[in-house]
């Protein structure tokens, strides 16, 4: 294989995708209010990513492919932002070590897409398998997917799936949840913002709703829409992502 052109071809597909990346916890801040990263990824970067930067910057290539497999591990949208930012490291052992990585993320995923859809296809009435590769479409839509038409595909077939545990009378915080999720990466926000309540709703414990309700509220600049949900929202010291964003935006 031409490992150059393999590249240049990887670079040329990710490249316009790349946002801004904070170097450290002031920039971070700066982005944060100015919208250019949201709650999520400033949860993430204060305390995840931060540390790893160094690392990436290393001069010595071995400790940047450390880091790269650490970085590849977190499996969110922030570091899969990072590896794309890899791709265009100096070093050739390095670059191809990141396309690697993120070549494995995504056979990965699209092997349990395969798996749960073979499995819905024996049978098709299976309400577990349905909601389970909904998520996934979801997942690999947050992670991989950089077309946005691919990646819409992919929503509407995850809000279909869940559709249809709904209207086989299947109704749980966890589905509203997800379809709200789906809505929310579509910008379909007053869909989401609907789902998301009936979530909370019938299970007021369910963080994750909180945190995506609150990202739309922050997309939309409403900020103090974002502080009266994390003042709400209910969160325990163990849950150390959840429980930073509370504290942020709790004062």
């Amino acid at each position: 294989m031409n490992w150059e052109r393999y590249l240049q071809l990887k670079r040329q597909q990710t490249q316009s995708d790349i946002r801004f990346l904070p170097e450290n916890q002031s920039e971070a801040k700066q982005a944060l209010a100015l919208g250019v990263i949201d709650i999520s990824q400033y949860v993430e970067f204060s305390l995840g990513m931060e540390p790893l930067l160094d690392t990436v910057h290393d001069p010595e290539p071995d400790i940047r492919k450390e880091a790269i497999r650490r970085i590849a591990e977190r499996r969110t949208p922030l570091s899969i932002q990072m590896l794309h930012g890899m791709l265009l490291d100096e070093d050739e052992e390095v670059r191809l070590y990141t396309a690697s990585e993120l070549d494995r993320l995504e056979d990965e995923m699209q092997k349990r897409i395969h798996k749960l859809r073979k499995a819905l296809e024996e049978d098709q009435n299976d309400h577990r398998n349905r909601f389970e590769l909904a998520k996934t479409y979801i997942e690999f839509t947050r992670l991989l997917v950089t077309s946005e038409v691919l990646g819409n595909f992919f929503l509407k077939k995850a809000i279909e799936l869940l559709n249809k545990n709904f209207d086989d009378g299947v109704h749980d915080a966890n589905h509203n949840l997800y379809r709200g999720w789906a809505f929310q990466l579509k910008s379909n926000y007053a869909q989401a913002l609907l789902d998301l309540k009936e979530a909370i709703r019938h299970d007021k414990s369910l963080i994750l709703a909180y945190i995506v309700m609150a990202e739309i509220y922050f997309l939309r600049g409403r900020y103090d829409f974002v502080k009266k949900i994390m003042k709400t929202m209910p969160v325990h010291h163990h849950q150390v992502e959840e429980y930073y964003a509370h504290l942020y935006w709790g004062n």
